[in-house]
């Protein structure tokens, strides 16, 4: 499979397959678009510097596709593999800084087909797969910055850092490691480098939009953060659990990449040393934020969730390529493309089989409840839907599929009642129309394919 002369055509046909086989899978597969793209398709109806989950950008993207595509259900699956082929574009970029020949640079970019985060969870596009391409263009114009200190790079840094800051806080841990390496040059040169204030002043002014609108709305972002982390409820064992699960978790999901390498090398045996530039960046940029997040959860006791490190694992193939580059056995390729063969059919196979029968979100008749709660609206009302709430899934799909899109409350507000509005819910009951205190006209609550439905007209 991997041969010389035919690393790039190889290559070529890693994004097409991406481009292609991970959108029609769960096109085909799924009767409904999972919670996070659903989630951010409601979020990004408006535009906001920040919602009540993440920083804007993630949101900002398909409700930017969804005013021009509308409601169909592959552009977001497209969306995801594209991300993916960007990153892919810009690990190859970074690993032919590292490694000699084509035939590495292919297997430090391929060979992250072993990790779930880079196909199985692929189709569901959220801050985490967003992050991804963002994290690796940072690092591939940091690099440039170190090496030639142009302006411009700098420039360039300062922007893709901000946007890697707007789709989640994590990005900080990359930020904290490249500004690691910056004092430890400053240490090594005795000298600053002023040139990297351009990048921190673009940086400051891409996010302080952003912040101003964190301080208004009470921190919400960072309450959600701290709660998901599990750090509103101290336990002193959790010092001690939460890091081991974290590194469970971790080679759990490293198995089928570690065993890819595996089947490369001769022997497990590499000799670096800290003369070594190029394994120094690889240090920092690699290992470091991981670090970083073990520290984190040692010191807090914080819950670090599997899919929080997606973007963590983008360097892993040139790292370890890059280690165990001299061990590496050309005679041995054969038993590498098996495996990955194998998890290329694996991959998909297994997510259409979750899809169809396990994962209540991509099962869920979205489509079919809409049709059938514009219905019964239709009965007592002539006028559009204008209004839902109050739920990210519930009334985010129901918003996404009605033909006119209403606007998604995700908090209820007096704003909500002043139009024509739905609420829908489940395990209420008529309790969902209890609203005595506030003026409206007409009320009726319904149930609809099993959901307690509140019509308001």
């Amino acid at each position: 499979m991997i041969q010389p002369s035919k690393e790039k055509k190889i290559f070529y046909l890693l994004c097409l397959y991406h481009l292609i086989l991970w959108t029609i899978v769960p096109y085909l597969s799924n009767k409904n678009l999972p919670l996070d793209i659903i989630e951010a398709l409601a979020w990004g109806q408006d535009f906001d510097l920040g919602y009540n989950k993440h920083p804007p950008l993630s949101a900002w993207i398909p409700g930017l596709l969804f005013k021009i595509f509308a409601n169909k259900d592959w552009i977001y699956y497209l969306l995801s593999q594209v991300f993916i082929v960007i990153s892919f574009v810009f690990l190859w970029k970074v690993s032919s800084i590292f490694l000699k020949n084509r035939t590495e640079i292919l297997l430090s970019v391929i060979s992250l087909e072993g990790i779930a985060f880079f196909s199985f969870e692929t189709p569901q596009f959220n801050v985490n797969i967003c992050q991804i391409p963002l994290w690796i263009i940072t690092i591939y114009f940091f690099w440039k910055c170190t090496k030639n200190n142009k302006i411009t790079d700098w420039i360039f840094l300062g922007i893709f850092s901000a946007l890697g800051f707007l789709t989640k806080y994590i990005f900080a841990y990359l930020l904290l490691s490249l500004f690691a390496y910056l004092i430890f040059i400053f240490f090594k040169k005795k000298k600053f480098n002023f040139n990297c204030l351009y990048a921190l002043l673009i940086f400051i002014l891409l996010i302080t939009p952003h912040l101003q609108w964190l301080k208004q709305n009470d921190f919400v972002t960072i309450q959600y953060a701290l709660k998901r982390g599990g750090l509103n409820d101290f336990n002193i064992y959790n010092h001690l659990l939460n890091p081991v699960k974290f590194i469970i978790s971790q080679l759990t999901i490293l198995l089928p990449f570690l065993l890819l390498i595996y089947s490369l090398v001769k022997r497990l045996k590499s000799k670096f040393f800290l003369k070594d530039e190029k394994f120094i960046f690889l240090i920092f940029t690699f290992l470091l934020p991981f670090i970083l997040i073990l520290i984190t959860t040692l010191i807090t006791g914080s819950k670090i969730k599997t899919m929080w490190m997606i973007p963590f694992y983008s360097m892993i193939g040139i790292f370890f390529i890059y280690l165990f580059q001299n061990q590496i056995n050309l005679k041995k390729i054969r038993n590498f493309n098996v495996l990955l063969i194998i998890f290329l059919i694996l991959s998909p196979t297994l997510y259409s089989l979750r899809s169809i029968y396990f994962d209540s979100r991509t099962r869920y008749e979205g489509k079919k409840i809409a049709a059938q709660i514009e219905k019964e609206w239709k009965l007592v009302s002539r006028n559009n839907i204008s209004n839902v709430g109050f739920s990210e899934w519930y009334a985010g799909n129901l918003s996404y599929h009605l033909s006119n899109r209403p606007k998604v409350f995700l908090d209820e507000k007096d704003d909500f009642y002043k139009k024509t509005a739905v609420i829908i819910s489940k395990d209420i009951g008529p309790n969902l129309c209890n609203k005595k205190n506030i003026n409206i006209k007409n009320i009726m609550y319904k149930k609809i394919s099993d959901h307690d439905v509140c019509f308001i007209f």
